[in-house]
């Protein structure tokens, strides 16, 4: 549903009072009334800026992976709020998107990632892609964990199984690309990191992580004349 620049007036004239009234339950039941999902998704393309970002914002509370294609386009636009605004609203999605259950123990492992808990974290991680095996987030985050633990190879594994459930996960694929570089296939590492670019070029440090693969193969390659690219 493609929605107008005038309905982009409307929805912020609307939209305003509600949020300023702070009360998510109340915003949830005003957007479930008047402004549901596939609306919401119209005003992204509406052509009034400011709606679209009221947009993305709500999305991040009411929003589903149905709606992550129309968000992701936004991380491509060249105002830099609603980037930011896409990509948290993204990261919403994917953290919600199983069960109650399964959310909830998503959120105790990273929880335990953060107490430096990192063996219980993939034994937690492991029980939820056990329960929710479509659940792409769970495997992302055990991805990193085992990629903190140094199980480089696991790791990679992991981010695979995130992107073939979820495409859009730019997360994932950067994740993908730190684990090919820590097993020095630059090559690979080198293509995941432009894949994430295109799935989200203001992607955070990823420029950067570029930068240290070109340098490391300029200097394994001076270092010896030979073919600084491991074989597969």
């Amino acid at each position: 549903m493609r929605l107008s620049y005038s309905h982009g007036r409307e929805f912020v004239e609307q939209i305003e009072p509600v949020l300023g009234a702070n009360d998510a339950e109340a915003l949830k039941r005003f957007l479930t009334r008047w402004w549901p999902n596939e609306k919401l998704q119209g005003l992204l393309s509406c052509g009034h800026q400011e709606a679209a970002r009221l947009a993305v914002f709500c999305l991040a509370l009411t929003g589903t992976l149905e709606d992550a294609p129309g968000i992701a386009r936004l991380l491509h636009d060249d105002d830099i709020f609603t980037t930011t605004f896409a990509e948290r609203t993204l990261w919403s999605i994917w953290f919600r998107a199983g069960d109650n259950e399964s959310n909830g123990q998503l959120m105790r492992a990273i929880q335990m990632i953060s107490e430096d808990r990192l063996e219980p974290a993939v034994g937690l991680l492991t029980a939820v892609v056990v329960r929710c095996p479509t659940f792409a987030e769970a495997y992302n985050q055990r991805a990193i964990v085992l990629f903190l633990l140094g199980r480089y190879e696991q790791a990679a594994e992991d981010c695979l199984r995130a992107l073939r459930l979820n495409p859009y996960h730019f997360g994932a694929m950067a994740g993908l690309g730190h684990c090919h570089a820590s097993l020095g296939r630059w090559e690979r590492a080198l293509e995941a990191y432009h894949r994430t670019l295109q799935l989200h070029p203001r992607a955070e440090g990823i420029r950067q992580s570029i930068r240290q693969v070109q340098e490391t193969v300029r200097s394994l390659s001076a270092a010896g004349g030979k073919q600084p690219f491991p074989a597969a």
